[in-house]
């Protein structure tokens, strides 16, 4: 009776054990963002992106995979890439880019660009670490932090003269 019940333990916390590292491995689910900020377009893949943004994305961070295409999400190397596009939000002139970061510590980087349309020039703003309950609320704050950088003083507040 004790060999039996020993061994049925050693099965469940075998099974468990198992289900759980599964778990850990895998990258995170990240549900889309039910209310999106005002006059935010979105956009889900690179391709779809100006050319300078995704040059001054890949600069910063190296190659970056398209949305649910399979990518490292731990430190163990089977693809050789560990960057995966969660969405691309743009208005105006701010661009936010949210990604997932695969390797020990995965994680989400948000990156906020500012792309000057007059001769293209794009500059990174800000760049947060989000988790995936995180990532639109981030990305939302992003939208919003700072003033383009080619702007000397904040625009007037509605009302004001």
């Amino acid at each position: 009776m004790k060999n039996v019940v020993r061994t049925e333990l050693i099965r469940v916390v075998t099974i468990c054990s198992i289900t759980t590292a599964a778990t850990w491995s895998a990258a995170d689910e990240i549900r889309p963002s039910r209310l999106l900020p005002t006059g935010v377009s979105v956009i889900s893949r690179l391709d779809d992106a100006p050319l300078s943004l995704v040059q001054a994305l890949t600069e910063r961070v190296g190659e970056v995979v398209p949305v649910g295409a399979p990518f490292d999400s731990t430190d163990i190397i089977e693809i050789g890439k560990n960057r995966r596009l969660i969405f691309i939000w743009n208005r105006g002139t701010r661009w936010v880019v949210a990604t997932e970061h695969g390797g020990r510590g995965y994680n989400n980087p948000v990156f906020a660009f500012e792309i000057d349309h007059h001769d293209n020039k794009v500059s990174l703003v800000r760049e947060e670490v989000a988790f995936p309950d995180t990532v639109c609320s981030t990305a939302s704050s992003l939208l919003v932090i700072g003033y383009p950088p080619y702007i000397m003083e904040a625009p007037p507040k509605p009302g004001a003269r």
